[in-house]
C-alpha cells in the first residue's frame, strides 16, 4: 500500500540526489523577484499592501497558484482574490504530493511555474527545507497563532481529524465517544479507514501514550480497529460512500468534509447528539508560501497577505476551518483541539507511514 508519506520520501530522495547532499535546490537566480520581495519587506507594514499592489500592476496582474484545494474550493477562492485585486489567477490543482513534485521538478530545472503555493504542512515543510520559499513579514501574520507560524510559510487553514458516521445507520447513543471506542466489537465491519492517514495514526498513538497507555495497549487497540474496518482511498470518496449509506462510519475524516456534506443534506455528522465531542480533535495545518524566483512575486505577496486576512472569511463561507479567528466561524464548535505534532511528523521520513501500512496490511478495501 503506497501512502502519502512514502511519496514525500521519494520526492525528498530525488532532491537529495540532484543536490548531492540533500540541501537547497539550485534554482536559477531571479534578481527581479528577489528585489520585489525585498522592496516590500523593508517597508513599514502599513505601506506594504499598497506597494505590492503597485508592483503587481507592473507584473501584468497575474498569479500562478499551485494548490491541493479541491476544485470546488480553489475556484471560489481564486475568484474572490481576483475580485479584490483585479489579478487573474491561473490555478494548478492536484493532490499535495503532485503539487510538491511539480514544484520540485520545476525548481530543479530553474524554471519555477508557481508564484504561490497552498498545500499540506508536510509538502510546505519540504519546499521550505529545499530553499524554494521566501519569508513573509506582513501584518497578516499578527492574526495567526504562534503554532501556525513556520519557517518560510504560514498555516492558512486546518484539516481537523474526527470520526464521522451516517446518522441513519449509527443511531444516537451508539456513536463513538473516544478514539478507543473505534476498537469496540459493535463496530465490526462498520468502520472505514483511509489508506494515507498515517499522520492521524501518529496523532492518536501519541495521545494514547502521553495519557498513560502502554505501547502494548496501544498496539492492541490499533489491531482491533483495523479488524473492525475496511480501507478506502481519498477522504472525499469516503464521504461519498458514507453519504450513500454504503458505509456506516469513518474512523477519521476532515470535519469540513463532513460539515459540507451535511449542509448539502446528507445524513452525516462528526458530533454526537449532545453537540459536543469528547474525542480529542487534531488540527493538521495546510499552509501558504511564496516561491523563490517567482515570475509574479508581488502578486504572490498579495495572495499570501489576502489568504490570511480577507481570504479567511472566504474559507469560512466554504465551511473550511480558517487558521485565524474569524467572526461567525463555527467550524470548531463542539470540538476540543489537541496538539498536532508538526515537528515530529515533518522529520519522520516515512516512519509512521510504514507503521500505518503494516497496520492496514491484509485489510479489505471498500467494495470487496
Amino acid at each position: 500500500m503506497r501512502t502519502r508519506n512514502t511519496t514525500l520520501a521519494v520526492a525528498g530522495l530525488l532532491v537529495a540526489t540532484v543536490t548531492g547532499c540533500g540541501g537547497a535546490i539550485p534554482t536559477a537566480s531571479n534578481s527581479k523577484a528577489d528585489g520585489v520581495y525585498a522592496q516590500i519587506a523593508k517597508l513599514p507594514k502599513d505601506q506594504q499592501v499598497a506597494k505590492a499592489q503597485e508592483l503587481a500592476g507592473k507584473e501584468g496582474k497575474t498569479l500562478s497558484l499551485y494548490t491541493s484545494m479541491t476544485a470546488d474550493i480553489a475556484t471560489p477562492v481564486a475568484k474572490a482574490f481576483e475580485q479584490k485585486y483585479g489579478i487573474r489567477v491561473s490555478v494548478f490543482r492536484g493532490n499535495s504530493e503532485t503539487v510538491l513534485q511539480r514544484a520540485l521538478q520545476e525548481g530543479q530545472a530553474g524554471k519555477p511555474g508557481a508564484d504561490a503555493v497552498e498545500t499540506n504542512f508536510l509538502e510546505m515543510t519540504a519546499l521550505s527545507g529545499n530553499g524554494m520559499l521566501v519569508p513573509f513579514n506582513g501584518s497578516a501574520l499578527d492574526k495567526v497563532e504562534k503554532t501556525g507560524k513556520f519557517q518560510d510559510w504560514t498555516a492558512s487553514r486546518l484539516n481537523v481529524f474526527q470520526p464521522a458516521w451516517n446518522t441513519d445507520l449509527i443511531k444516537p447513543d451508539d456513536e463513538p465517544q473516544s478514539w478507543e471506542d473505534l476498537a469496540l466489537p459493535k463496530y465490526k465491519g462498520k468502520l472505514t479507514l483511509e489508506i494515507s492517514d498515517s499522520d492521524w495514526y501518529q496523532s492518536v498513538t501519541k495521545w494514547w501514550l502521553d495519557h498513560g497507555k502502554s505501547q502494548a495497549e496501544v498496539d492492541r487497540l490499533w489491531k482491533a480497529i483495523a479488524a473492525n474496518g475496511k480501507a478506502a482511498k481519498g477522504h472525499t470518496t469516503m464521504m461519498q460512500f458514507l453519504t450513500a449509506g454504503q458505509t456506516s462510519m469513518e474512523a477519521m475524516n476532515y470535519t469540513y468534509i463532513t460539515d459540507r456534506a451535511r449542509a448539502a443534506g446528507a445524513p452525516v455528522t462528526h458530533l454526537p447528539a449532545s453537540g459536543v465531542s469528547k474525542i480529542p480533535a487534531f488540527a493538521r495545518p495546510n499552509g501558504v508560501g511564496m516561491i523563490k524566483g517567482a515570475q509574479h512575486p508581488a502578486a504572490a505577496w498579495l495572495f499570501y497577505h489576502w489568504l490570511l486576512t480577507d481570504g479567511q472569511k472566504e474559507l469560512v463561507k466554504l465551511k473550511l476551518t480558517p487558521s485565524t479567528k474569524v467572526p461567525g466561524d463555527k467550524s470548531l464548535d463542539g470540538l476540543t483541539l489537541a496538539p498536532f505534532d508538526v515537528k515530529t511528523l515533518s522529520s519522520a521520513t516515512g516512519t509512521w507511514d510504514k507503521k500505518y501500512d503494516a497496520l492496514l496490511r491484509g485489510v479489505d478495501t471498500v467494495g470487496n
